[in-house]
């Protein structure tokens, strides 16, 4: 059996398998965006099929040179996931409004420029620059767009000066300014599930109280889930000397300010 048909069936039997799935999270949706990026294409559709598998209901949305591009490749990747479908342009806004979470599988540099100025000119950037509006998890692969990531070099796209690097990186670290949780593209349906299993975090809660209490962990992983919880309750996260911590999760206490104290 060669690798190609090993993959094959592993699909096909997930395929299978998916469409007895999901009853537990049947209420819980996710918007996934595919901007017209070129880096990270198989990752992307993999994270939406794992996005699938955790039970989500997935509304795929697709700016239009991701739709001229792959638009029609991935919905048939994806096309025999009982929960899957397109979301209706005419109601992208009752449909963000009941999402839990808006997924970025791949980000091109045209949408991270759009969103820096806050412009909304099209689906895409009217559903992200909402979302943030709304205070929804925003979840971005960054590859797509950031200067130094491999994807980027694999494709010839790093040779230019260090002017054009620097405003492509000051870009991204305005999205993270603006709450936009930026990783990479292999992490994207963990982060998402991340945040499905904290009730919806959001990048706009305040905090409670003016003292900030603390999360102890010790002898075990720090998760990127105890990084969620303790930015939501606005404290600072302890590690013992036995602890460890994920990549993931201390990516995102970075990204969300969670303080990181270890002994």
């Amino acid at each position: 059996m060669t690798e190609e048909q090993f993959h094959f069936i592993v699909e096909e039997v997930i395929r299978r398998l998916a469409r007895r799935m999901g009853e537990h999270r049947r209420n819980e949706s996710i918007i996934a965006v595919f901007s017209g990026a070129t880096v990270g294409l198989a990752e992307g559709i993999r994270q939406v099929r794992s996005i699938l598998l955790d039970g989500f209901q997935v509304k795929l949305v697709f700016s239009r040179a991701a739709g001229l591009l792959f638009g029609e490749m991935v919905q048939k990747e994806l096309g025999d996931f009982p929960n899957m479908g397109l979301l209706s342009p005419e109601k992208w806004l009752s449909s963000l409004e009941e999402a839990h979470a808006v997924a970025v599988p791949m980000l091109s540099l045209n949408t991270v420029s759009k969103l820096c100025l806050l412009i909304a000119d099209d689906l895409v950037s009217n559903i992200l620059l909402h979302a943030l509006l709304m205070g929804k998890p925003v979840v971005m692969a960054k590859e797509g767009a950031d200067p130094d990531g491999k994807g980027r070099r694999a494709l010839g796209f790093h040779k230019g000066n260090a002017a054009l690097k620097d405003a492509m990186r000051k870009r991204l670290k305005l999205l993270q300014d603006f709450g936009c949780i930026l990783t990479g593209t292999e992490n994207v349906a963990n982060t998402v599930r991340s945040f499905a299993q904290h009730g919806g975090l959001t990048q706009n809660e305040q905090l409670s109280s003016l003292v900030s209490p603390s999360i102890v962990i010790r002898g075990q992983v720090a998760t990127a889930g105890d990084v969620l919880s303790a930015h939501q309750k606005g404290a600072k996260l302890i590690l013992g000397q036995a602890a460890r911590m994920t990549p993931l999760a201390r990516d995102l206490a970075r990204q969300l300010g969670v303080d990181l104290i270890t002994t």
